[in-house]
């Protein structure tokens, strides 16, 4: 199974986890509030705190029904999501008690992950690598 992105959905038993980039970053932000998704990596999820696929409130009003854990990635230089709205995601997810950790990265633009655009940052995309990886070993393991 793949995301909005072609970014690959983890499945291990009854837990499920979820990761993907941009818009994909919005749409795993919002499935994080299904039950069996028990972590989350939203890379640089854009209009998190101001709009939501398919309308109606901002997804950042149903961060209390998330689910599991939520790692956030957000690149410090990236204009499309300026860092008052990252400040927000992790006030909910912190006034909401979810388990959650928010990574941002000086130097790093919209897309730091990807390694064939310009924005491509090795060092911001190896670290948050590494998170996600102990995120879904430490959440999805039997």
């Amino acid at each position: 199974m793949t995301g909005a992105c072609g970014c690959p959905y983890i499945i291990s038993s009854d837990r499920v986890g979820c990761i993907d980039f941009c818009f994909g970053g919005h749409v795993a932000y919002l499935a994080a509030n299904l039950d069996n998704i028990k972590a989350t990596a939203s890379f640089y999820g854009v209009g998190i705190t101001t709009w939501s696929p398919g309308g109606g409130k901002p997804t950042i009003r149903r961060t209390g029904a998330i689910k599991g854990t939520l790692y956030g990635f957000f690149g410090l230089e990236d204009g499309s999501i300026p860092v008052t709205q990252v400040e927000e995601i992790e006030a909910e997810l912190t006034k909401y008690n979810i388990p959650h950790r928010i990574f941002t990265y000086e130097g790093a633009d919209h897309g730091f992950f990807c390694d064939a655009r310009g924005s491509y940052n090795p060092i911001a995309a190896e670290d948050a690598w590494k998170q996600v990886l102990e995120l879904f070993a430490a959440k999805l393991k039997d």
